[in-house]
């Protein structure tokens, strides 16, 4: 009897776990967009909004799916939405766009690991 071990580690192709990532991230956001437009001052936060609605999602769907790329990246979001933040409310000077590459390079190496370590093998030869 063979065992799979990372089995229900990579849903990265399958639809389902997407649609549900997308509709946790647009609920979020949508919702904090809402937010916005009750309290004026929540606007200036808008990379802030992006990636914690990101975050969540991630975080969530991790939950639900087990996606071992959504485990990785998660942290990696919030930690982009707390530089964020602090950037926004003119605590930290730092440039937005550099938040955002390091959140996409970090994105892209969780995606590279879990693809290395569940989805760029073949199923039937994890034991």
């Amino acid at each position: 009897m063979k065992r799979q071990i990372f089995g229900q580690t990579c849903c990265t192709t399958t639809p389902s776990a997407m649609c549900f990532w997308g509709a946790v991230f647009l609920l979020v956001y949508g919702g904090s967009l809402w937010l916005g437009s009750l309290w004026p001052a929540f606007r200036q936060y808008g990379d802030t909004l992006i990636l914690a609605a990101m975050g969540v999602a991630c975080f969530t769907n991790f939950a639900r799916n087990r996606t071992l790329h959504c485990g990785l990246s998660g942290p990696i979001f919030i930690a982009g939405t707390l530089v964020a933040a602090l950037t926004e409310a003119r605590i930290w000077n730092v440039d937005l766009r550099s938040v955002w590459a390091v959140v996409l390079v970090g994105v892209a190496i969780a995606f590279l690991i879990e693809w290395r370590t569940a989805g760029g093998r073949d199923r039937a030869s994890i034991v």
